[in-house]
């Protein structure tokens, strides 16, 4: 009876696991109160709205706060409004550096929504982004089950970490396409692991299990490609390994298989999204090019300073380093050799160089391109604490089953006590919130024009900077009226003697010098954005203006 009690207790840890990863993002989702702007973007592209994405707003006349979010945002619409966007978007989304995949799911996520107000979208786009945290923690847990088969404190360990890190939660929290960027790494990567060492030569392809295993392959590395184009390079990583592997035990043979399921996954690529090609050629692809080659010294020097505070920041805190480091030299004391898991160590590697590269080719070196790999950072410290545990007596053991109790090393319960340490470590960030990123708490607040909805608002247009009002539009007042304009001359043309003023925050814009004007008080939109880059300086600036002609 107590074993079955017991067994029943084991098998309600990872429920339990999931059901604090889960609460967490859940938590921080009810705390979000605004966008980043590219999340505004998000909206509009999803909608397949034309402002925002192609085109500015008309100018010289009047629009509501609700007019201006209805035409940019979300609008009413049924499943067949939704279908025929997503018909849209397949045939071009208007988004080269990103594909029609988060895209398509999010749109089905706001198919009825008549709001379009800020909480109810990321209430529905935070549904989307937790059903794919679910898929992803499912599949970690068969992940790490198949890499460190018989150490179940271990893999618990390994679960809750990895999705309480920091950069994990801010990834569930980013509505745009990461998230499903890092749920289609995670089951890349397990049936990669998984299907490895099955033999399925290139002349053995007509047997079915080869052929089932060839389209489940295909079809998953498919998906992960219009993920976003860096996954490229995270799937270049995943062949570089191949060849390796399947050279050193020459099994050449096996090469052309996944050679043929590479090539047939491309095109099922441009199946699923036609304009897939394209983006290799779009601005996004010039800018990384600029980015590599007109200042190589400089543009390494700070990927590698970003890319070591980040990871520092969200997950290898000074503390977290300290435990490991205490265990790996007790591994090394003890056992004189480190047993290490090879493929363990290898999505470490593989999630490095990726984290690493995506960086350094980056125009801008922001948390999001790596967040996709930040659960499998947590290889590391389980490798580390692995070793504390495993010696050449027991490794056999752990290949085909848990070790038995007469068998367990002292050192386990070593082990065991790192591996608490550090669970407590990233839970402790992880409900303070201090590293969790795109919550824009209060940025609301910083729009103080629209508490006044009795004074007009006028806002200069710059012609190629429609993308930024999505910093802008979310949060107007519904019922206050927004006109934009391209000359202040256009302003003495209306009845308005008292009136706001918004301005881009560009060196041509910025200076308000008019004779005409009496400014009666000035600030700043910084936008929130803890990742802008400097060259953007603040969005918008504000200023409340009285025409010296109605004193």
């Amino acid at each position: 009876m107590a074993n079955i009690m017991s067994k029943k207790y084991k098998l309600l840890i990872f429920p339990l696991l999931f059901f604090i990863t889960f609460g967490v993002r859940v938590y921080w989702l009810s705390e979000k109160d605004a966008f980043h702007v590219d999340e505004g973007m998000s909206i509009a592209i999803t909608c397949y709205k034309d402002y925002l994405v192609a085109k500015n707003y008309i100018t010289n006349i009047g629009y509501t706060g609700k007019e201006l979010k209805d035409n940019t945002l979300v609008s009413e619409g049924g499943f067949t409004d939704a279908m025929e966007d997503i018909k849209n978007l397949w045939k071009d989304n208007r988004d080269p550096p990103h594909t029609n995949l988060y895209y398509t799911f999010l749109r089905l996520s706001f198919t009825g929504l008549d709001n379009s107000d800020i909480k109810p979208i990321i209430f529905r786009g935070g549904i989307l982004n937790l059903i794919l945290f679910s898929v992803s923690f499912v599949f970690f847990v068969m992940l790490i089950k198949l890499l460190f088969p018989g150490f179940r404190v271990l893999q618990h360990f390994c679960v809750i970490c990895a999705f309480l890190s920091t950069a994990s939660i801010t990834n569930t929290l980013f509505l745009r396409p990461y998230q499903i960027q890092e749920t289609m790494f995670i089951i890349l990567t397990f049936y990669f692991i998984k299907t490895i060492d099955i033999n399925k030569g290139f002349q053995l392809l007509l047997k079915p299990g080869n052929i089932k295993t060839f389209f489940i392959l295909s079809l998953i590395t498919a998906v992960t490609l219009i993920t976003g184009y860096y996954a490229v390079i995270f799937i270049g990583l995943l062949g570089l390994y191949v060849i390796y592997k399947k050279s050193r035990d020459r099994k050449n043979s096996e090469i052309i298989f996944y050679v043929l399921v590479l090539i047939f996954s491309l095109i099922l690529a441009h199946v699923f999204y036609p304009g897939y090609f394209k983006g290799f050629n779009s601005y996004r692809a010039t800018e990384t090019t600029q980015t590599i080659f007109a200042n190589t010294s400089e543009n390494l020097k700070v990927s590698l300073i970003t890319a070591w505070a980040l990871i520092h920041k969200h997950f290898f805190s000074f503390s977290v380093i300290a435990v490991c480091v205490i265990c790996l030299l007790f591994a090394l004391i003890q056992n004189k050799k480190l047993l290490i898991n090879k493929y363990a160590a290898f999505i470490f590697c593989a999630s490095l160089l990726y984290y690493v590269f995506t960086l350094i080719i980056a125009p801008y070196k922001v948390l999001r391109y790596g967040m996709p790999v930040f659960p499998f950072f947590v290889l590391l410290p389980a490798v580390i604490f692995n070793s504390v545990v495993i010696n050449k007596r027991t490794l056999d053991i752990l290949k085909t089953e848990r070790l038995p109790k007469g068998l367990r090393p002292k050192t386990r319960s070593i082990s065991i006590t790192a591996m608490i340490i550090t669970a407590f470590i990233f839970l402790t960030n992880a409900v303070s919130g201090e590293n969790i990123e795109h919550l824009y708490k209060n940025k609301q607040n910083e729009y103080l024009f629209t508490q006044h909805k009795e004074t007009p608002v006028f806002v200069f247009v710059h012609e190629y900077s429609h993308w930024k009002y999505g910093n802008l539009v979310p949060y107007l007042n519904d019922e206050q009226k927004y006109i934009f304009i391209r000359r202040y001359s256009d302003i003495f043309m209306t009845p308005y003697n008292e009136f706001y003023l918004v301005i881009e925050n560009v060196p041509d814009l910025i200076e308000l010098s008019n004779p005409r004007f009496t400014i009666l008080e000035s600030f700043e939109l910084t936008g929130g954005e803890p990742e802008t880059p400097e060259i953007m300086g603040s969005y918008f600036i504000c200023r409340k203006v009285i025409l010296k002609d109605s004193i």
